[in-house]
């Protein structure tokens, strides 16, 4: 989708405009900060019970690398007592900003959680330079991808990957913006 810089005209000289979903700002209600090493046992417990610790830790800490580098950022929804219960994180590439590695606790799916982490992820990237916006969803995650679509990316291509299940396919799915904001 190419954002229009001003508004056009349609056919019945309706004003027509193109503002992605996940270009508006996040609510203020949904709180989320940069990822810590320290949450680490939060998140695993919340977000991700059958992967390692470890595994984890690597993830989190290669990201709060890249933040220090300028090259991306991980970030965190917060609840009561700064507890993490979803995760994020976004890696800036030459001709794109990668979305990836999301993750929200399962009882607070379908609640506005992952979108306002997109939301956030996208306006740091944008403040980093970002024009661009890449996000892949396993292709038996119909929900992941249907969030994505509404939030503005569209289809763009697929690849094999093996994401800890074996080879899957995995559609890629783009946002073009008009610049920083």
């Amino acid at each position: 989708m190419r954002l229009l810089s001003r508004p056009t005209v349609g056919d019945n000289d309706t004003v027509i405009t193109k503002y992605p979903l996940a270009l508006q700002t996040p609510p203020t209600s949904i709180h989320i900060r940069s990822v810590r090493a320290t949450d680490t046992d939060r998140l695993r417990a919340n977000c991700w019970p059958n992967r390692t610790f470890l595994t984890i830790y690597n993830l989190v800490t290669r990201t709060i690398r890249n933040a220090a580098d300028g090259r991306g950022m991980g970030l965190v929804v917060v609840g009561e007592d700064d507890v993490p219960l979803a995760y994020g994180q976004y890696t800036l590439w030459p001709t794109c900003a990668e979305i990836s590695d999301l993750v929200v606790a399962e009882p607070l799916r379908g609640q506005g959680v992952g979108t306002a982490l997109i939301q956030m992820l996208i306006k740091r990237a944008r403040a980093n330079g970002a024009a661009a916006f890449e996000i892949g969803v396993a292709m038996d995650n119909p929900r992941a991808a249907a969030l994505y679509r509404r939030l503005g990316f569209e289809d763009s291509h697929t690849v094999m990957m093996d994401l800890e299940r074996g080879k899957e396919k995995i559609l890629f799915l783009r946002l073009e913006t008009s610049g920083k904001k």
